[in-house]
């Protein structure tokens, strides 16, 4: 599906300034274009065939327009002239979904400085506060132990024929966690809409004035909480080049931003170090499915040496002393 056509598809639909320029932006777990039109400024995103169906991607529109309304600054979906939100292409592999979002005013930042990491826990606080109340007729999958453990294992175990043993380790230590993890469920844990993906670099944009607008939900369901803000945890550990310093300094102050807006249990702080593992498993398996369509030279077996090291140096008393 070229570029032209999307545009002439927007051009057609939309109810919008005549465009300036029409990019393509960035390829990932979707498609991303930044269209540009004299008054205003857009993203349009075209979601994978194989990834996402017209419900999924509702639920999606329908989080986003409950948070706005709520007083959550996101990136919210614009609609067509006919009033709907959801554009239909049909390509050879299928149906691809489109959508048109407003454009998220602000910079990315890397969160190096104790006040962003405060700000950010603040506005993940007040995402997981507002998406408590919310509800969708539309169905979406839970980011449960078959999304973090038993599909990621399944698609290594495809990968990793030539070595088993790695292999056999990885999946003895994935039940570890789980083990350890149920533990703690019988406690109680936190669970709710999760934005899926709160790394706070790419998904969130910083005004001068210390706004942060929300975007890319593409990965949201329903899920622990503490797995939500894990993934925050874990990109300050890659940035930071695993300074333990800046790691938990940054840390701490985005549990006090987060808190400062809801409660949080030192029970679900407790598991942050499982779901930070579980995510990296999670990531190995989305790498490997991810080769399929972009081609496997960057995930030889260098790449699964690095991951392995990761998992083979994992230190599992983390969450009893976290």
């Amino acid at each position: 599906m070229s570029k032209e056509a999307i545009l002439s598809h927007i051009k057609d639909n939309y109810d919008i300034d005549e465009p300036v320029s029409f990019e393509y932006f960035l390829r990932g777990m979707n498609d991303t274009y930044v269209l540009v039109t004299k008054q205003a400024k857009y993203i349009f995103r075209v979601y994978r065939a194989d990834r996402r169906n017209s419900s999924e991607i509702a639920f999606e529109l329908d989080l986003l327009n409950y948070l706005n309304v709520q007083g959550v600054d996101v990136s919210i979906p614009i609609r067509k002239k006919d009033g709907t939100f959801i554009n239909e292409f049909f390509v050879s592999e299928g149906v691809k979904y489109g959508v048109m979002f407003s454009f998220a005013e602000g910079n990315e930042k890397p969160i190096h400085a104790i006040e962003d990491s405060y700000l950010f826990g603040k506005a993940v606080g007040q995402i997981h506060k507002v998406a408590d109340t919310f509800n969708s007729e539309h169905v979406r999958g839970n980011l449960d132990f078959e999304h973090l453990i038993e599909n990621p294992l399944n698609t290594i175990r495809s990968h990793m024929e030539h070595r088993h043993e790695d292999y056999d380790f990885l999946y003895e230590l994935a039940m570890r966690l789980k083990e350890k993890l149920i533990r703690h469920l019988e406690e109680g844990l936190d669970w709710g809409v999760c934005h899926g993906d709160l790394h706070g670099n790419t998904n969130v944009a910083f005004t001068d004035d210390g706004k942060l607008t929300h975007y890319d939900f593409d990965i949201c369901g329903y899920g622990w909480r503490a797995y939500d803000i894990a993934e925050f945890r874990l990109a300050r550990e890659i940035h930071s080049r695993h300074d333990k310093d800046e790691v938990d300094r940054l840390w701490e102050a985005f549990l006090k931003g987060y808190r400062d807006v809801r409660y949080f249990s030192e029970n679900d702080v407790k598991v942050v170090p499982i779901f930070v593992a579980l995510r990296q498993l999670w990531l190995f398996g989305l790498c490997f499915s991810e080769s399929e369509l972009i081609g496997k030279a960057d995930f030889d077996n260098g790449f699964i040496d690095s991951k392995m090291d990761y998992f083979r140096n994992l230190d599992l008393s983390f969450s009893d002393s976290f």
